[in-house]
């Protein structure tokens, strides 16, 4: 019998071990595996870290950050002074997240079963420090709880959605504002301890933006202007005639943040903003105060429709200060605009700049230069009698009810007369007096650089009719503007250069004089100030002689409408300057539609006293030294000077030629007539 052995009898068990030796493979195998996949990774990551760094990078940037625009600062505005009239001031915006507040836990709102979780949060919220609201606090709760009760809709909806097909919740709703500074400081204070004594946070960071702020309210809103809602640009005045100067330019704020929109870090600048250009101008709020101030008065006391005045500085054109009362105050452009109410704005806006109407008397001064330009003096005499022109079978008259005291030029500017001013006129001829309106200006625009203004109208002498000459030697049958007015003035009192009125500072203008373009000479205007002086001394501005050397001419004249001149409807206006010889301030004063009672229509009575008193608070200010030098020079007068004289010799005491229809008794103390037709006013 043959022995076999077998693996009970020796222990071996081949099948164990091919098992085992499979078991082992299988080990090395995912051994391998996993060192392959962890290999992979590794060359994976490297890949990324070295490779595609910049833009792992990025994505992880956008994932965990938020861009907004930032748009840069507008630039400030100055006045002469340098003192701020409008500047870009950073404030926040502060919402309220009404899904986080739902969520709010508190142990019965703190002693109040009655007040939940959600209402505490948004009574606490309310309260915060420095928080301005931007709407009644009843109103903006009762749109969280609107928002709120969405939200629980939409979650409801979601559960029975799938997550493509599910709708976004709302976390934001816009409540108020902080601004800069302390208030933010105390906010952000306020707004930790609110988050931990809820447990939760529901304001959401604040975001931060600029607004546009006018330190001096509603002075000077017609010059400074206002914003569109967007900022993007000016609505009217300087801020939107140097838009392109004031704008800022946006950048690109980054901020990185975690899941849930919290800040991780401060905020970066990815594109930096540039802020907007400085622009410094010529008004004084000094200036702009009182002149808006003595405009305000004078409607009040004359019942006018409205009162334009500007004042400038005649040597180098600085406009500073110019209104219309009753004028446009902040927001309310805006609102008319809204309302599509456009032409109710019109009337309340720069009527200095944008009203065309007839002058009257004020035109006769340069009557007067052009008669002095072609060889006339000033002690000719004119024709006192009545004047009639006749053409084609028509016939005009010009009377004046009295005969003129002084028969001469001068005296016909002095007082006023409407027969003595067309006596000039004729001998003049009709291009000579078309050729000095247009040398100073008239009918043209001035190239001020607050806009649109209007270009008035003068019609060439080919054009005039037989009678127009006449009417525009006293101020009619032609249009003006107030600032093409006191721009002819201006080159009367600064000895004959006609300068370009202007609102941005120009420091060059006095230093180059020789840019400004001469219309008369220097001793013809000096002899035309003189004229203008005894105006006020003895002449129809005599009721606002004042302290400061002040010379002028008045002008009344009657308001066109259809079909003829509307009764009892008149625009008085005044133009003075100071101290006359040598002056450095002038201001004009328009008033229209002033009431007829009291004969406040009159210039003298309504526009001169407006004018008397602007400049009198200008050059009595502490930065202007004019009184001080006008007191110097008045010490080594002549004591028959032009300031002390009571009377002139030659003057007879017969009535002023324009005083029509009144008494002696009347007459005292007064500078105009009581009334008076087309041909015959002043």
């Amino acid at each position: 019998m043959i022995w076999k052995s077998t693996s009970s009898d020796t222990g071996f068990d081949p099948v164990g071990l091919r098992l085992r030796l499979q078991d082992e493979s299988i080990a090395r195998l995912i051994f391998l595996l996993v060192g392959l996949c962890f290999l992979l990774v590794l060359i994976r990551s490297g890949w990324m870290q070295l490779v595609d760094r910049d833009y792992w990078s990025s994505v992880q940037s956008s994932a965990q950050s938020r861009n907004a625009w930032d748009p840069g600062s507008r630039g400030n505005i100055y006045d002469r002074q340098g003192i701020v009239l409008a500047e870009d001031r950073e404030s926040f915006k502060v919402g309220f997240d009404p899904y986080s507040a739902t969520l709010v836990q508190l142990a019965a709102a703190r002693g109040n079963p009655a007040v939940s979780g959600f209402e505490y949060a948004i009574e606490k919220t309310f309260l915060l420090p420095g928080l301005q609201l931007a709407r009644p606090a009843a109103e903006i709760a009762r749109q969280i709880r609107q928002v709120a009760r969405r939200n629980e809709e939409i979650a409801l909806t979601n559960e029975q959605l799938s997550s493509a097909e599910q709708m976004s919740i709302q976390q934001y709703v816009y409540i108020g504002t902080v601004n800069a500074g302390r208030d933010e400081i105390d906010f952000q204070n306020g707004r930790s301890e609110l988050h931990r004594d809820l447990g939760r946070p529901v304001i959401p960071t604040l975001e931060p933006f600029d607004t546009r702020v006018y330190p001096h309210g509603d002075f000077g809103t017609l010059v400074i202007g206002e914003l569109r809602g967007d900022r993007k640009i000016g609505l009217h005045g300087i801020e939107l005639a140097f838009n392109d100067h004031l704008l800022g330019r946006r950048g690109l704020r980054q901020q990185s943040t975690d899941t849930v929109g919290r800040p991780l870090s401060p905020p970066t600048h990815t594109v930096p903003s540039i802020q907007g250009e400085a622009v410094e101008l010529t008004i004084g709020i000094q200036e702009q105060s009182i002149l808006e101030k003595v405009l305000a008065d004078t409607l009040l006391r004359t019942g006018a429709q409205s009162v334009t005045g500007i004042v400038m500085d005649p040597r180098n054109g600085e406009v500073l200060a110019m209104s219309t009362y009753p004028g446009l105050v902040r927001g309310e452009l805006q609102t008319l605009w809204n309302q599509n109410r456009q032409s109710d704005a019109f009337p309340k806006m720069q009527r200095a700049m944008l009203m065309s109407m007839e002058p009257g008397s004020i035109i006769k001064p340069l009557i007067l230069t052009a008669a002095l330009e072609s060889g006339m003096h000033l002690d000719d005499p004119v024709a006192v009698t009545k004047i009639v022109q006749r053409f084609a079978g028509r016939r005009r008259p010009f009377t004046d009810s009295h005969l003129l005291r002084d028969r001469t030029l001068r005296g016909t500017v002095v007082e006023s007369s409407n027969i003595g001013i067309v006596d000039i006129g004729l001998r003049l001829g009709n291009k000579r007096v078309h050729r000095i309106f247009k040398k100073f200006g008239l009918g043209d625009a001035t190239g001020i650089d607050l806009g649109r203004e209007e270009n008035g109208w003068i019609k060439p002498p080919s054009k005039w009719r037989w009678d127009t000459l006449a009417s525009a030697s006293f101020g009619y049958e032609i249009q003006v503007t107030p600032i093409q007015m006191i721009r002819a003035y201006c080159a009367i009192a600064n000895g004959g250069e006609l300068i370009t009125p202007h609102f941005r500072r120009r420091p060059d203008r006095l230093v180059n004089p020789d840019r400004n373009p001469r219309v008369t000479s220097e001793s013809i205007a000096a002899s035309v100030r003189e004229v203008l002086r005894s105006v006020v001394l003895e002449g129809t501005g005599k009721g606002v002689r004042g302290t400061i050397g002040l010379a002028g001419k008045t002008g009344t004249a009657k308001v066109a409408g259809k079909g003829g001149y509307l009764e009892d409807h008149y625009i008085s206006s005044f133009v003075g300057f100071a101290p006359w010889h040598a002056p450095e301030r002038i201001a004009m004063v328009v008033v229209e539609i002033p009431s007829v009672e009291n004969s406040l229509f009159f210039a003298s009575k309504s526009a001169a006293p407006a004018v008397k008193e602007i400049l009198e608070a200008v050059l009595h200010s502490p930065e202007n030294l004019v009184q001080e030098r006008l007191e110097e020079v008045q010490k080594i007068f002549h004591p028959r000077s032009l300031d002390q004289r009571e009377s002139v010799p030659h003057l007879d005491s017969t009535a002023r030629a324009d005083s029509l229809n009144r008494s002696r008794s009347d007459r005292q103390g007064e500078g105009e007539p009581g009334r008076w037709n087309h041909g015959e006013g002043n």
